[in-house]
C-alpha cells in the first residue's frame, strides 16, 4: 500500500476536519494517508485559536513537534515531520515558505519521492510583491515548476499558474469548500423558526448584519466601524453581530462609535449548532475586507454577502457573482458601503432574488466533490510514478 503524507496549514483547523473525514471515507484502498498534527497545538494555539479534539479524528495523524519564532510579526516554523517523511511515497505540502519544513520537503525528490504542492499559487495579500516578498514568490514558483503536481484551490489559482507557464496537466483544481450539506440541513431546520430566533434575541424590529471571520488587518475592521457608525446614525434599528477572533480594543471602539447596545460580539464560535442560529436570524452578511470561505457559509443560509471587489480576496471569491452577492466596486468607501447596505435592505425584490439564487449557485461545492478532486490528483501522481 502506498503512503501519502499531508502537511497543510501547519495544523488541522476545525473546518478542515470534514474534508479529511470524507477523504478517508472515499479514498481507494491502494493508498492511505496521514495528516501532520502537533498534539500540543491544543494548548499552544500557534496557528489557530480554535481548538480541535484530535482524539475524535477518524483519519490517521502523523504526530509532529513544532518550533516557532516570530520575526516582525511573522511566524516562522519548523516541524519535525520532515524526519519521518522517508516512510512515505508521496508528500503533499502547502505552497508556502513560512513553515521551513515545506520547502525542505522538496529535497526528498532526490530520493525518488513525489511532491505535490497545495495552495493559492501566490501571496494573495499583495497585488505586486516587492523586496523579500518578491524573492519568496519566485522561490515558490521555482518549486512549483519542479513539483509532480499542484492542487489549486479554485480555477483562478489554476489559471494563474497556467499563465505563469506551469504545465496544465499537473494542476488539479480542488474547489475548496466547507461541509455545505451540513450547513444547508441546519438552514432547513432553522428557517421555520427564524422569527422566534429574532424574538428570543430581541431583534424583531432590527436590521441584523452579521460579520464572521478572523478580523485582522486584511479584514478591514476599521472600515467596518466607520460604515456601521454611519448606518447606526441613519437608523437606530441597525444591529451588528460579530463572530471571530478580534482585537478587544477594536471591538471597544466599534461599540463606542456604534453604540454599546448595537453591537454583539460573540468571540470565536466553532460549534455549528451555536453558529447556525446567527446565520438564520440575520438579514445580511457583511464583510468589507478580503474574503475566504465566510461568504460560502452565508450562502448556505440564503444570506446575501455584501463584498467589495479586490484582487487580494481569497480564491473562494470565485464562488461569488452578481446573482448571489452584492459586490461593490473596488475603492468603495465606508459611506458608499453603508449606503449600499441600506439600499439593498429596502429593495425587497432584489434581495429576494439574491436569496433565491444563493443555494443553487453553490450546491455543487460539496465536501465529497472536493475529496474526489483531491483523490484524482493523488491517483494521477502515484500512477504516473508507477509507470516511470
Amino acid at each position: 500500500m502506498k503512503k501519502v503524507l499531508i502537511a497543510h496549514q501547519s495544523t488541522i483547523p476545525h473546518y478542515r476536519i470534514p474534508f479529511y473525514q470524507a477523504l478517508e471515507r472515499l479514498r481507494p484502498k491502494w493508498w492511505c494517508f496521514y495528516v501532520v498534527y502537533d498534539i500540543n497545538e491544543r494548548k499552544k494555539k500557534i496557528f489557530f485559536k480554535e481548538s480541535v479534539d484530535y482524539t475524535c479524528f477518524n483519519f490517521n495523524i502523523e504526530k509532529t513537534h513544532t518550533l516557532n519564532i516570530t520575526l516582525k510579526n511573522k511566524n516562522i516554523s519548523f516541524q519535525s515531520f520532515l524526519l519521518k517523511a522517508l516512510n512515505y511515497d508521496l508528500l503533499i505540502v502547502e505552497n508556502a515558505l513560512n513553515n521551513l519544513s515545506y520547502p525542505l520537503s522538496h529535497l526528498y525528490k532526490l530520493l525518488g519521492k513525489s511532491i505535490i504542492y497545495w495552495g493559492h499559487g501566490r501571496d494573495l495579500s499583495v497585488n505586486t510583491p516587492i523586496g523579500i516578498k518578491n524573492i519568496t514568490e519566485k522561490i515558490k514558483m521555482w518549486l512549483t515548476f519542479r513539483s509532480d503536481g499542484f492542487i489549486a484551490y479554485t480555477k483562478t489559482v489554476r489559471n494563474y499558474l497556467i499563465n505563469k507557464g506551469v504545465n496544465k496537466n499537473k494542476i488539479f483544481t480542488l474547489y475548496n469548500t466547507i461541509d455545505i450539506k451540513k450547513q444547508r440541513l441546519l438552514h432547513n431546520k432553522l428557517t421555520q423558526f427564524r422569527n422566534n430566533l429574532r424574538k428570543k434575541h430581541g431583534f424583531i424590529d432590527k436590521k441584523v448584519l452579521l460579520c464572521i471571520g478572523r478580523l485582522n488587518e486584511r479584514k478591514r475592521l476599521d472600515f467596518l466601524i466607520d460604515a456601521f457608525y454611519i448606518l447606526k446614525n441613519k437608523d437606530p434599528n441597525y444591529k451588528l453581530l460579530i463572530v471571530g477572533e478580534a482585537n478587544a480594543s477594536s471591538i471597544d471602539l466599534l461599540r463606542a462609535k456604534g453604540g454599546k447596545d448595537a453591537i454583539d460580539y460573540y468571540g470565536i464560535i466553532v460549534d455549528d449548532n451555536k453558529l447556525a442560529p446567527l446565520f438564520a436570524l440575520s438579514d445580511l452578511y457583511i464583510f468589507p475586507g478580503d474574503v475566504g470561505l465566510g461568504p460560502l457559509h452565508a450562502l448556505c443560509f440564503d444570506l446575501t454577502p455584501v463584498i467589495i471587489n479586490s484582487k487580494t480576496h481569497g480564491p473562494e471569491f470565485d464562488y461569488l457573482n452578481e446573482k448571489n452577492s452584492l459586490i461593490l466596486p473596488k475603492g468603495t468607501n465606508a459611506k458608499e458601503y453603508a449606503k449600499a447596505i441600506d439600499n439593498i435592505l429596502k429593495n425587497k425584490k432584489k434581495l429576494f432574488f439574491l436569496r433565491t439564487q444563493a443555494w443553487p449557485s453553490i450546491k455543487h461545492l460539496t465536501i465529497e466533490n472536493m475529496a474526489n478532486n483531491f483523490i484524482h490528483a493523488v491517483n494521477c501522481v502515484l500512477s504516473t510514478k508507477e509507470i516511470h
